[in-house]
């Protein structure tokens, strides 16, 4: 194993920035200014650590909030490696077989939209963990705890010697909470990204009432689930004959979907469809069908006439 505990700290423009990801207009998350890294064992302890201050290319005037969160100056970032010099020297200390881990899942997309742009491989790494998820399965969250890094150090009771939001130290602090942790499980039993998108759709508890689950990956267009066949052509659960979606498709949550179906034998369905970007890159789909229920169809056509009442009055405005 080779386990590199890292963190992040990136410069934001005053205006959004895209970029084409291979014909695809992205919205760039942001620019890294700070690499810090720590190489640990399965029982967290420090073997090696990493830190670099980067020079920005597209975000060159340091952000007014980013200065007062980090630390860091204007001369700070001038004084910094450029881009792909210092990505270049990260990937060489961390290694090809590298698996990342960091404190919630904000960094490795940034990590990998900043890789694109300096022309190396984005597709590393290929293996990360949310060192979040191992914590909550071992400490449950209570009603009013924080999950944000210093939080959980104060209730873990590490001692707070260095500031936070400086990244090698941000490193550093998630180390000692891997410490804590059943880490050598929480990484063996941690899901794929198939499996993670799974229980986005369905829920950690088993979903007796979810049919013909399937899932679509890597793919570059959002609306993907609306507008191309093979993600939107179903059959029905019962019969197999094609179901045909309503041309509405309701928000369900932050990223999902849902449309109602119809069977010309067996009546009506629900399509369902979870949505996920988590390499910052590319989106992958979750799909399901669900019978129709009484309760479902009533919060269907309310929801439905409410859209389209927006709809009608957003036209009529423009």
């Amino acid at each position: 194993m080779n386990l590199i505990v890292f963190d992040l700290e990136w410069n934001i423009g005053y205006q959004p920035k895209t970029f084409l990801y291979h014909g695809t207009e992205l919205t760039l998350r942001g620019e890294i200014i700070q690499i810090g890294a720590v190489r640990i064992n399965a029982r967290g302890d420090v073997l090696d650590t990493f830190e670099v201050n980067l020079r920005p290319r597209i975000f060159r005037k340091l952000q007014h909030h980013i200065a007062k969160v980090t630390g860091l100056s204007q001369g700070d970032l001038d004084a910094g490696l450029p881009m792909k010099e210092g990505l270049q020297k990260f990937l060489d200390w961390a290694g090809p077989d590298a698996e990342l881990a960091e404190w919630g899942l904000d960094d490795v997309p940034v990590l990998k939209q900043n890789l694109f742009l300096a022309g190396l491989d984005e597709n590393w790494p290929d293996r990360w963990y949310d060192l979040q998820r191992i914590f909550l399965q071992a400490y449950p969250r209570k009603e009013g705890e924080g999950l944000t890094l210093e939080s959980v150090v104060d209730r873990l009771g590490i001692p707070k010697e260095e500031p936070f939001h400086n990244a090698l130290d941000d490193a550093l602090y998630t180390t000692k909470v891997c410490r804590k942790l059943p880490l050598a499980e929480g990484l063996a039993t941690y899901p794929t990204e198939e499996e993670l998108l799974k229980e986005a759709l369905l829920g950690a508890e088993p979903n007796p009432a979810a049919r013909d689950i399937r899932l679509f990956m890597n793919r570059m267009e959002h609306d993907d689930y609306r507008n191309v066949s093979e993600l939107t052509e179903a059959a029905c659960p019962e019969c197999s004959a094609p179901l045909t979606p309503d041309e509405v498709w309701l928000k369900r949550g932050n990223t999902g979907y849902y449309t109602r179906c119809t069977c010309p034998y067996c009546g009506a369905w629900y399509l369902r469809f979870k949505l996920s970007r988590r390499d910052g890159l590319h989106w992958s789909f979750a799909r399901c069908t669900e019978p129709a229920t009484p309760e479902a169809d009533a919060k269907w056509d309310k929801q439905k006439a409410a859209l389209l009442e927006r709809m009608k009055r957003k036209a009529n405005k423009e």
